[in-house]
């Protein structure tokens, strides 16, 4: 089944259990700075990842995930090393924010996308995160 079907669906549910409620004009979410970002970062060390939106309609019928190269981290070949923390509700709910926990940044996760997808009835965003490495600063030397 194609990831869109099931967000498509998702958010399908999300509207029916929705009906009857007074609906305000929903606005394809954003996300809050670059869309595209280029961290560098240490292999061997763990690494936290953030991605903030404005949902643009009732929270709880905006989704916010993760994805690795396409693939929900508990999906990836990666999964239990890379996990999706829950989402936090900031502002009143004005701003959703879902981090993506690297537990030990590795040389495959330098060559990996990770994409924050933020979805409701009108639209989504993407903020895409790439991964270069860091060598280690110590005693001035660098790599």
């Amino acid at each position: 089944m194609k990831l869109s079907t099931v967000i498509e669906g998702v958010i399908s549910l999300c509207l029916l259990l929705a009906d009857g409620l007074p609906v305000l004009e929903d606005r394809v979410p954003e996300i809050i700075g670059s869309n595209r970002v280029q961290i560098k970062a240490p292999t061997g060390q763990q690494l936290f990842l953030y991605c903030e939106a404005f949902p643009n309609c009732a929270a709880d019928q905006t989704l916010i995930y993760w994805l690795v190269d396409g693939s929900f981290p508990e999906d990836a070949a990666s999964s239990g090393r890379i996990v999706e923390m829950e989402v936090i509700h900031l502002e009143e709910e004005s701003i959703l924010q879902r981090s993506l926990w690297l537990k030990n940044v590795t040389s495959e996760d330098l060559t990996s996308t990770f994409t924050c997808v933020v979805t409701n009835a009108a639209g989504k965003a993407q903020k895409r995160t790439t991964l270069t490495h860091k060598g280690s600063d110590s005693c001035g030397e660098k790599s």
